[in-house]
């Protein structure tokens, strides 16, 4: 196998540049404004929304979320919701979230799993015709 190595330091000609990226990537998740603010400074969403553009510095392909919209108010989830779009664009997006609310504003195709195991996969509106779904995870009661 091939060893990896990685070092904390980096030669100065690699920093160049990083400032403008950082104030991009700032705008980009509409966090321009708190640009000099403490991380712990800053409201639940805000924090959520610097947590987004630490990840897209790296310009990946594909963005991981684990229950993005945990904690926040409904207006703090539609906005979110409407930022995670904007920057998703062009890239995968894996999602983990229990809102099904969310979900659906979200994803092109879902995979619904319970205890581990998939029970449904298809296009939103697939799912949330779904009966097991709909039991599962939407509080319905299916054939009662």
């Amino acid at each position: 196998h091939r060893r990896l190595q990685y070092t904390f330091w980096r030669d100065i000609e690699h920093v160049h540049g990083l400032r403008a990226e950082a104030e991009r990537l700032l705008e980009m998740v509409r966090l321009q404004r708190q640009a000099y603010s403490l991380a712990a400074e800053m409201s639940y969403s805000a924090q959520r929304a610097l947590e987004l553009a630490m990840t897209l510095a790296s310009n990946p392909k594909v963005i991981l979320l684990d229950e993005p919209m945990a904690g926040m108010s409904s207006e703090e989830t539609q906005h979110t919701i409407a930022l995670i779009r904007e920057v998703t664009r062009g890239r995968a997006l894996l999602l983990v979230e229990h809102d099904m609310d969310v979900v659906f504003s979200l994803a092109e195709r879902i995979s619904v799993l319970v205890y581990g195991q998939v029970i449904a996969s298809g296009e939103p509106a697939t799912i949330r015709a779904n009966a097991a779904v709909r039991e599962a995870y939407l509080g319905e009661e299916v054939g009662a």
